[in-house]
């Protein structure tokens, strides 16, 4: 499992998807007693982590420190069924650490990811998109982590020998721009992908839009743009064309993680459904309610038989279903007043 330090595997992905992006450990409270617990953060890995889940052949590439931090990332994100061959080691810079705080007003994070080994990625790491995966999956997180990072991602999404579809998820975290002039560099990476997410609190905090069809208009490159509208859906433009599914419902625990188990749900959609963005939507949807109905980012999915059901129902059954999901300690995670027989 493990590669050498400072050097990276030979052996290069061979996926449907492959995410490129920094993880971390995290450490948060425990929800129900006095103690603390850690898990592996990372929007990129959690991307690939619900793709595997979901089926699919997925690969995460990044680098981690030869610490134990890095050691409990990455056997996580292998333990998932992720490929990680793509993942170099380097024993002179640490693994990113994040921190989850919870007090009785707010739920906050803390990055300690400055001088990181993942920070260090440039040109040339990455997948070899030549020959690679069927979708390549960027963020632009990892377009603000560093100088370097930036120029890896404009190099792939720049790359003209490219044959895989290339996703980007504008994920903007302010705190990490530390120079540059982040709507601008966000709007142009997204504008040379192939499928773009963004929320509209985003889209406004950066563009001052409200509206899908504002953020269409800003970027009227990509094949489709998907606009999450929090709780209440999220659309889907292709080729001019919109499309929208509301959210569906169940419990919310915490939200962190769900754009990213979103996102997975509807690359898993397009690569399965081809032009049915409806039920790519539907089913960002369903693996949403994964991660949103427990407390870390990411969580056990639908099986099988379920997610069919769901795919399958009409637009009217769809607004009053209800999915109910199994936490990782294991008790079932039910809304409030619906009772046991609620429609799923």
């Amino acid at each position: 499992m493990n590669h050498s330090a400072d050097e990276p595997s030979d052996r290069k992905p061979s996926s449907d998807i492959v995410a490129l992006g920094e993880s971390m450990l995290t450490i948060r409270p425990h929800p129900s007693r006095a103690a603390f617990e850690w898990e592996v953060s990372g929007a990129e890995s959690n991307v690939a982590r619900y793709c595997a889940a979901l089926g699919m052949q997925a690969a995460w590439v990044s680098q981690l420190g030869t610490d134990l931090a890095g050691d409990l990332v990455l056997s996580t994100i292998e333990s998932a069924g992720v490929d990680v061959s793509g993942v170099r080691r380097l024993s002179d810079r640490q693994t990113g650490l994040m921190l989850k705080e919870v007090t009785a007003d707010e739920r906050r994070v803390r990055y300690y990811r400055a001088g990181s080994a993942a920070a260090a990625m440039g040109p040339p790491t990455g997948p070899e998109l030549s020959q690679g995966p069927r979708v390549l999956h960027l963020t632009g997180i990892t377009l603000g982590l560093s100088d370097s990072c930036n120029k890896l991602v404009r190099s792939l999404i720049g790359d003209p020998s490219r044959s895989a579809l290339v996703s980007f998820d504008i994920n903007w975290r302010p705190s990490i721009w530390e120079r540059g002039d982040p709507p601008k560099a966000l709007r142009e990476a997204a504008n040379r992908c192939d499928i773009v997410f963004v929320g509209l609190d985003e889209a406004d905090d950066l563009w001052g839009v409200t509206t899908a069809a504002d953020v269409r208009t800003l970027l009227p490159r990509p094949k489709t743009v998907v606009i999450k509208d929090a709780d209440n859906g999220a659309y889907a433009d292709r080729r001019g064309r919109t499309h929208f599914v509301p959210a569906l419902n169940g419990t919310v625990v915490e939200p962190i993680g769900a754009g990213d188990a979103f996102a997975a749900g509807f690359i898993v959609g397009v690569l399965r459904y081809d032009d049915n963005i409806e039920a790519a939507l539907r089913l960002g949807h369903i693996t949403a309610m994964s991660a949103l109905s427990q407390h870390s980012d990411v969580g056990p999915i639908a099986d099988d038989a379920t997610i069919e059901r769901l795919l399958d129902l009409s637009p009217e059954d769809w607004l009053s279903a209800n999915l109910v999901l199994t936490d990782i300690s294991g008790s079932t995670q039910r809304p409030p007043g619906l009772p046991p027989s609620a429609p799923t």
